[in-house]
């Protein structure tokens, strides 16, 4: 069982978790081409998807929606608003007899997969987060958002594998050349996490079941893989937990190898 984070970050986003009968996409924001070369990479060989779980509708996240599904014929889980809100290129490539509507805190099943998608609070029609229980192993996956809600921290307890965004410094950010209103909107609760926020909340979740965490969507323009895993290594080190930081990239994928249940 593996998670493999393929593309992380404003260009485009996508995540691949493999269980012994399963495959599943978390977005599909890079090409088929693409995420058939990262897989590669990590010697895998890419000849079906069971289905495509999408967090939102903005671009860098459904970009290439339409055209992996088709090739891969994987049913695609999205929510109602989300999908009400695709870009019409996109919609009116889509299969619709593989499209699941998909809603907050109900609980779905892939084979020996389990997800509970959570609310997360983006410029979006609707933005969701992702639990994952995959036998005895868990995953958390958070990007694109403001802002957590307290009542979360108790599940995320529970998680094993926390993929969560840290996407940028606010010095950085407010000395950029970017326009006021998009240095007001990433800043507010319905943007993204900072790596101040992020690490806020990795120490409210950080348990002894916290096995890794992997700080995702990090801005280029406006933050540095230094800063973004100082900020949290400082926090997990305050907790007494030693669980492995990792850093997910735009161009670079990382591999997470999960735990197998003992025999």
């Amino acid at each position: 069982m593996r998670i493999i984070i393929l593309a992380s970050g404003s260009k485009g986003n996508s995540t691949y978790i493999e269980t012994d009968n399963t495959k599943i996409l978390i977005d599909a924001g890079i090409s088929h081409k693409r995420v058939l070369e990262k897989l590669k990479e990590n010697n895998i060989s890419f000849n079906d998807l069971d289905a495509i779980l999408v967090t939102h509708e903005h671009i860098d996240h459904i970009m290439h929606l339409a055209s992996i599904s088709s090739k891969c014929n994987a049913k695609i889980f999205i929510t109602k608003e989300s999908f009400e809100n695709l870009h019409p290129n996109i919609l009116n490539q889509l299969k619709l007899s593989n499209i699941f509507f998909i809603s907050v805190e109900k609980r779905y099943s892939l084979n020996e997969i389990t997800f509970v998608p959570i609310q997360l609070f983006h410029d979006t029609k609707n933005a969701v987060g992702f639990l994952f229980k995959i036998e005895d192993n868990s995953i958390a996956y958070i990007t694109d958002t403001g802002h957590i809600l307290p009542k979360y921290y108790p599940l995320l307890k529970q998680m094993n594998y926390l993929i969560i965004e840290s996407n940028h410094d606010v010095e950085m950010l407010l000395n950029s050349n970017r326009d006021y209103r998009l240095k007001k909107r990433i800043l507010s609760k319905n943007g993204h996490l900072s790596n101040d926020e992020c690490s806020q909340i990795l120490k409210e979740i950080i348990s002894p079941k916290t096995k890794c965490i992997i700080l995702a969507h990090l801005s280029e323009e406006c933050n540095t893989k230094e800063f973004a895993y100082n900020s949290a290594s400082r926090v997990i080190e305050e907790t007494g937990y030693n669980p492995n930081l990792l850093i997910a990239e735009q161009n670079t994928s990382i591999e997470v190898i999960m735990e197998k249940k003992s025999a």
